[in-house]
C-alpha cells in the first residue's frame, strides 16, 4: 500500500492528526523529533467489505530535527495491503473460529486468493505476533494472563491481538477496532512479506 517511503502510523481520525501535527505532538520515528506538517502522499484506494472502496491520501510529516519526512498512515490501513485492517481481521476472526476460506471471502466480498494470501502470510508470522501482542498486553496491564496456546497459531495470534486490544482500552481508553489496534502496534507490518520484528511501542 505504501512502497518506498518511511510510514509512521496515526489514528484514524485526520483532525486529530492535523492537530497534533500543529501542536508538535508526533515524534519522529527517526529521531525522536518533532513533526511538522508537509504536503500530501500520493493518493490510493482502500477496499472495503463488499469491494466498496475509499480514498485516502495520506499526510506527510516533516521532522524539524532531522528533516527526514515520513507518510502518515491511518491505523485503518496496512504496509503494502489494499485493503482496511478490519476487513483482514474479520477474515482472521472469521478463520480462528472454523469457517472456510470460502465462506469467509464470500462473506466478506473479495476473492477467495485474497483471503488465501492474507491467512498463509499471518500463520506463516503467527509466532511473531503472538510474542509481540502477548508482550504488549503484559506491559499494558501486568495483571493480564497470558494467553494460552491452543494448539493452531493463527488462532493463538489472534487472541494475543485481541487480549492487548483488551489491555490498552483498559489503560489508555482507547476506542479503535481491535485490527485497527493491531495495525498501529505493528506499525502497519501485520502481514509484511519480512521476518523483521514489529517496533516496539514501549
Amino acid at each position: 500500500m505504501v512502497r518506498g517511503a518511511p510510514v509512521l502510523m496515526v489514528e484514524a481520525d485526520p483532525g486529530r492528526v492535523e492537530r497534533a501535527l500543529a501542536a508538535g505532538g508526533l515524534a519522529c520515528p527517526g529521531c525522536g523529533g518533532v513533526l511538522g506538517g508537509w504536503g500530501w502522499a500520493r493518493g490510493r484506494w482502500l477496499r472495503g467489505r463488499g469491494g466498496v472502496h475509499q480514498r485516502l491520501r495520506p499526510r506527510r510529516g516533516r521532522c524539524r530535527a532531522c528533516r527526514a519526512t515520513h507518510v502518515l498512515l491511518p491505523v485503518t490501513g496496512l504496509l503494502r495491503r489494499v485493503d482496511l485492517a478490519e476487513v483482514i481481521g474479520a477474515a482472521l476472526l472469521g478463520r480462528a473460529g472454523g469457517r472456510s476460506l470460502r465462506q469467509i471471502a464470500v462473506g466478506l466480498g473479495v476473492p477467495l486468493s485474497t483471503v488465501r494470501g492474507w491467512l498463509g502470510r499471518f500463520t506463516k508470522r503467527a509466532a511473531l505476533i503472538w510474542g509481540h501482542f502477548t508482550r504488549l498486553a503484559a506491559w499494558l496491564d501486568p495483571s493480564v494472563a497470558a494467553p494460552q496456546p491452543r494448539g493452531s497459531p493463527l488462532v493463538d495470534a489472534v487472541e494475543a491481538i485481541g487480549v492487548a486490544a483488551v489491555a490498552a482500552a483498559r489503560r489508555l481508553g482507547a476506542h479503535a477496532g481491535p485490527f485497527q489496534f493491531a495495525s498501529g502496534a505493528s506499525g502497519g507490518r501485520l502481514l509484511c512479506n519480512t521476518s523483521a520484528p514489529f517496533p516496539a511501542p514501549w
